[in-house]
Formats: structure tokens, sequence, C-alpha cells
């Protein structure tokens, strides 16, 4: 399989292109850099769920106050 990738700026042209490949019966790809752009910085706008430090650090401290510690003795 070869596989050859085009960049078309001229839509005009990009149809014409994907007509013919139909005609030929010969199978594609289409990708637009201009929706996958969109789409990632919907993501990035988007972000993530921000992370409370203090309280997973004070419910760390809390979950070992009561646990015996190997090796030491007390």
């Amino acid at each position: 399989m070869t596989q050859i990738t085009i960049n078309l700026p001229d839509q005009d042209e990009a149809k014409w292109l994907l007509d013919l490949l139909n005609r030929l019966q010969v199978s594609y790809q289409v990708s637009n850099n201009s929706e996958q752009y969109e789409r990632a910085r919907a993501v990035i706008m988007r972000g993530a769920n921000s992370l409370d430090v203090d309280k997973m650090l004070e419910s760390i401290e809390d979950s070992r106050k009561g646990r015996k510690h190997p090796f030491r003795e007390v």
C-alpha cells in the first residue's frame, strides 16, 4: 500500500480530487487541520478539574494517624 499526503488550500480543488477518487473507487481519508485545531483548543480551554492539594494532604495525614509503623519500637 502507498500512502500519499496532499495539502490543498483551495476547497474547489479538494472537492474535484475527492470526486475523482470516488469515481476511481480509491479509499481516502480527509483531515481538516482547522477542525482538529478547534477540537484540541476546546479541550485545553475546558481544562482539568483543579486539585485541592491541602485537602489531599490532610486526608493522607488523617489516614496515617492511627497506623502502626513497622520496625519502630515505641
